[in-house]
């Protein structure tokens, strides 16, 4: 069994299902490593939504994360 055929299960909420995504679907799909998706039964269908950022808003943080280096270091030495 691949890494793809399994799901790692997050939350179940009465009809409603929060899942990781594979690491190898993110990567082909283009999505931050860690993108939940939720499954939500309803009148005898499922609806899915993603629930996490895409990579492109994930490298724009890292950017301005790493520009605030400094800053953030402070925070974190202060105890934010």
């Amino acid at each position: 069994m691949s890494a793809i055929d399994e799901l790692k299960t997050v939350s179940i909420e009465k009809d409603t299902w929060i899942l990781e995504l594979p690491k190898e679907i993110c990567d082909k799909e283009g999505f931050a490593e860690g993108t939940l998706v939720s499954l939500t039964l309803s009148s005898n269908s499922i609806s899915g939504k993603y629930l996490r950022p895409s990579r492109e808003i994930e490298k724009f943080v890292d950017s301005v994360i790493e520009e605030e280096k400094e800053y953030f270091e402070e925070m974190k030495r202060i105890g934010d």
